[in-house]
């Protein structure tokens, strides 16, 4: 079951990414658009600052992430980088893409 922290960011890229003018809103002033969520202001950041491994770490839905990188044009590459950063040093997995 997800944090409400995690069901708060998973809400926001849904909403960015689904609802009307909502992704103009976002590019406009991320910072404006969360003003009333009730997240801390470092998960606040990783949104704001497209942190995809903090944003995974935090819980956020991969494929939320993935759909609010297609949404901001973020390369495959850096989203792919972000999750490799933050996996398990001596995990098999983090060297495989």
């Amino acid at each position: 079951m997800p944090t409400p922290q995690a069901y708060w960011m998973n809400r926001i890229l849904f909403d960015v990414h689904h609802q009307a003018s909502h992704l103009e809103r976002y590019k406009a002033d991320p910072d404006a658009y969360m003003l009333g969520t009730p997240l801390s202001p470092e998960l606040k950041a990783a949104i704001r600052d497209n942190d995809i491994g903090a944003m995974y770490l935090a819980g956020v839905n991969p494929y939320l992430l993935r759909a609010h990188c297609l949404g901001l044009h973020i390369s495959e590459k850096t989203f792919l980088e972000s999750l490799r950063a933050v996996a398990e040093p001596n995990s098999k997995d983090a060297t495989h893409g």
